[in-house]
């Protein structure tokens, strides 16, 4: 009888450090299924804009014209879009303009100021012609003003949203887009 104590007293415990390891081996299995049902590279996304993900970041806005020139420094994006056909119209450019000022003001959360450029380039020579520039600080951004540059479809700009960005006009875009 005495055995049989002892034995029980064996097996018991094993029994239930058994059953526990094969729970254990259940669970295991389970969460590892669920792992790798994640996708392996989520993307990153930040809304600290830095030098070295500047091409990254700027690749994702739709945008009619081309980036000519991008640099950030120490809250400060400097960006050039050039028109490249005399015959773009003047409503994809003020819609490029409102898109990168939302991106640089609503986008981010350290990109303090824009200048930024609309610049030709003479085909034949390669030389750039500045068209119109924009010196915005982030203090003076509101949203409305995006709205009011995509309803713009002639080269006039009412003056009081033109003082509100910083827009200067040359005398180039003005004989280019500017109602008669």
């Amino acid at each position: 009888m005495r055995q049989w104590l002892i034995v029980r007293a064996v097996l018991v415990p094993a029994a239930i450090a058994f059953m526990m390891l094969v729970i254990l081996l259940e669970l295991k299995s389970h969460a590892r299924q669920k792992i790798e049902t994640v996708t392996a590279a989520v993307p990153y996304h930040s809304r600290e804009l830095s030098d070295a993900g500047l091409v990254d970041s700027l690749m994702n806005l739709p945008l009619h014209l081309k980036i000519s020139r991008a640099d950030y420094d120490d809250g400060s994006l400097t960006m050039d879009i050039k028109l490249s056909d005399p015959g773009e119209d003047v409503g994809d450019v003020y819609e490029d303009i409102a898109g990168i000022m939302s991106f640089a003001f609503e986008g981010t959360d350290n990109v303090r100021q824009l200048y930024l450029r609309v610049i030709a380039i003479d085909r034949w020579g390669g030389k750039r012609y500045l068209l119109l520039a924009s010196n915005m600080n982030r203090e003076s951004w509101e949203p409305r003003y995006a709205d009011a540059l995509r309803q713009l479809r002639n080269g006039d700009v009412p003056p009081s949203l033109a003082a509100s960005l910083n827009l200067t006009f040359t005398n180039l875009w003005q004989k280019q887009f500017s109602s008669p």
